[in-house]
């Protein structure tokens, strides 16, 4: 049953045309079928993203020809710690150069429905995609090898420091021979 305030900021929204809130749960926006949007509707965006082909077995080429790794950073509309993101990480000289020297970033939406082909070559939503690939919040950064294996995966938004300690880790290869952690304490990071 909606209690008064639900039924009047439905009814406002109906009358200004646009969707309320359910008390059931919250409404989801489609995206325009027509044309898939390189940026998801609503996202913080970096001009130094890539565009991507829709399929990750072409974004992986696309990495490979620019001697570069694949990255996919999933975030959702709302997100505040994808926002702190890209107005606090994505604002530093030092992060950003790592990031253009060596990644190959492409932007996802966890809950999107732009269609896919994930790496097993199969279409599915992003969402679906998200969920074939475990990643449950936001922000999450991939680093993919040249084969399209998850090499290493940073859960969350992380201070600058530790945030530029991790591309670090990833360009240097230390997941191949150490935790993160660990690979902080050997090189003095």
């Amino acid at each position: 049953m909606w209690n008064r305030r639900q039924f009047v900021a439905g009814a406002v929204a109906a009358g200004l045309g646009v969707a309320a809130a359910s008390p059931w749960g919250p409404a989801r926006a489609k995206t325009a079928p027509v044309a898939q949007l390189q940026v998801p509707e609503n996202f913080h965006h970096q001009d130094w993203f890539q565009k991507t082909s829709f399929d990750l077995r072409g974004d992986l080429a696309a990495a490979a020809k620019s001697g570069k790794m694949l990255v996919t950073i999933w975030e959702q509309v709302g997100c505040t710690y994808c926002q702190q993101m890209h107005e606090v990480a994505f604002q530093r000289d030092d992060i950003v150069s790592i990031a253009k020297a060596n990644f190959h970033v492409i932007q996802m939406d966890m809950h999107g429905d732009r269609q896919f082909k994930g790496f097993d070559g199969k279409m599915v939503s992003e969402s679906d995609l998200a969920s074939e690939l475990q990643v449950r919040n936001t922000p999450t950064t991939q680093f993919f090898d040249a084969a399209g294996g998850e090499v290493f995966r940073m859960p969350g938004y992380a201070a600058p420091p530790l945030f530029r300690a991790v591309y670090r880790y990833v360009v240097a290869k230390g997941y191949e021979t150490a935790s993160l952690g660990a690979w902080i304490k050997q090189n003095g990071i």
